[in-house]
């Protein structure tokens, strides 16, 4: 199939990469950097290399990956989805959720499929995780992710990132709710940067899950290396996952692990379930689509509110509109 990248930084590349990897084109690459675009498409025949989305020839791709920053979406995945272009969007999807509500309104009139980048649901550990807890009684949930800072130009200015808790911190509030369960309440607490300048130095998240199970999220930006995992607690004991890549950690009440699925390269993971959806028109293997990752914005989206002032955030579900006009619950 023709693929676009649209943002061609380190996870532009990486899509481009894993696409090509399973036999498909990349016929587009896009960045408003000229040269991170000539880059790109010098890789790739027969790679044309623009730096504006609204050029490009949508008619003639079959799938988009959108890679921009979060302060940049909106307009592309408009383009994609008025044209029926299947998009693959990296996580966050935004700023808000309120930034990508008219892209979902948009792909839900046309039906066209949608996938987006919290690649950890890919991991077998994950996926045995979520299998495991589906029996359980969940007591409780508890993850963090404490590392230095991303260094790239956006990513320390809230404006353009929204911060830690919305670039990288996500990745916990969306396993939160594909272990447990929909949220209901969130709360949030600041720890002021030591260096003063009004920054954040780490983030405190409580969560109240529908289910009556309570959760904590903690992250931070001034460690020298990364610290990354989670913990969900039942009668029976604890399922740990841990690392950047939730290494399954064995368990006497869950098992060691070791007739866990052989690790794959979960971004090739991701980036075949998309594909193959694509290919074929049947999405089931799409562990999140881009109505689903509007579930776990507005949970990030009410923290931030919290961490605003604005004390606990109850979340109730929300609706926009479907075909003929009808009211669709999105969460």
């Amino acid at each position: 199939m023709r693929i676009a990248i649209v943002g061609c930084g380190r996870m532009g590349l990486q899509h481009a990469r894993s696409a090509s990897q399973l036999g498909h084109r990349i016929r587009v690459a896009c960045d408003v950097d000229v040269a991170r675009a000539s880059a790109l498409a010098s890789e790739h025949p027969d790679c044309e290399a623009v730096t504006d989305a609204a050029t490009v020839r949508w008619d003639e791709v079959d799938a988009a990956f959108v890679c921009t920053p979060p302060f940049a979406r909106g307009p592309v995945e408009l383009f994609a989805a008025q044209a029926g272009v299947p998009l693959f969007l990296e996580k966050p999807i935004g700023l808000s959720a309120a930034q990508c509500l008219s892209a979902l309104t948009a792909f839900r009139l046309t039906g066209t499929i949608t996938s987006v980048g919290y690649m950890n649901r890919y991991r077998a550990s994950v996926r045995r995780a979520r299998s495991l807890l589906g029996g359980e009684s969940v007591l409780g949930f508890a993850a963090h992710w404490v590392c230095a800072a991303y260094r790239v130009p956006w990513w320390g200015d809230p404006t353009l990132s929204g911060g830690q808790l919305n670039e990288q911190c996500t990745h916990l509030i969306d396993l939160a709710r594909h272990l447990v369960g929909e949220v209901s309440e969130v709360n949030a607490f600041a720890q002021p940067s030591p260096n003063g300048g009004g920054g954040t130095a780490a983030v405190s998240i409580l969560l109240r899950f529908r289910n009556g199970a309570l959760g904590t999220v903690i992250c931070g930006s001034l460690a020298n290396e990364k610290q990354i995992g989670c913990r969900v607690f039942t009668p029976r004991g604890q399922v740990v996952l841990d690392g950047w890549d939730f290494k399954w950690s064995p368990s006497a009440a869950f098992g060691d692990g070791s007739d866990l699925a052989p690790v794959e390269d979960v971004f090739l993971a991701e980036c075949r379930s998309f594909l193959d959806a694509v290919r074929s028109g049947d999405a089931s293997a799409i562990r999140c689509d881009l109505a689903e990752a509007m579930r776990t914005q507005r949970v990030v989206d009410a923290a931030r509110a919290a961490l605003g002032g604005n004390g606990p955030q109850p979340l109730v579900p929300e609706r926009t509109v479907g075909e003929a006009g009808h009211a669709i619950d999105y969460i």
